[in-house]
């Protein structure tokens, strides 16, 4: 009876310890995407120096390159968030995005919703800016 008691409690601690270190690392695949977002929404804002958004749409931004006066559309493709050519080539920039979703908030800032495959959910605003000289 002791030795039932005894192997009962290591099995609860076990599960306990078990389920702590699945949150923790939760926590940690969500703060390495908070990074990679943040990261994203720093790369993307110094490219969209030469962009001029063309047409907005729930899934999809598609934008104009006046330096190199190429089409391209920024969505999500077979869970890549990349910024697609007309031609077929592409720019990655976040894997294992869901969905993404893009919003008009004022002149030249757009907010952007990411839902990534772990159902994490982040909302950034990005400032794209035809630079004119």
């Amino acid at each position: 009876m002791i030795s039932l008691l005894i192997f009962s409690s290591i099995l609860l601690v076990l599960v306990i310890s078990s389920q702590g270190l699945q949150q923790v690392k939760q926590h940690q695949k969500t703060d390495i995407q908070k990074v990679l977002v943040n990261q994203f929404v720093k790369r993307l804002e110094i490219d969209a120096m030469h962009y001029r958004v063309i047409e907005i749409s729930d899934y999809d931004l598609t934008i104009f390159n006046t330096k190199t006066n190429t089409h391209y559309q920024l969505g999500v493709r077979g869970y890549c968030l990349c910024l697609y050519r007309y031609n077929g080539k592409f720019m990655s920039y976040l894997r294992h995005v869901k969905h993404v979703g893009f919003k008009k908030i004022a002149p030249h800032l757009y907010q952007i919703t990411l839902i990534f495959t772990n159902d994490a959910v982040f909302k950034e605003e990005v400032y794209i800016n035809e630079y004119t000289t």
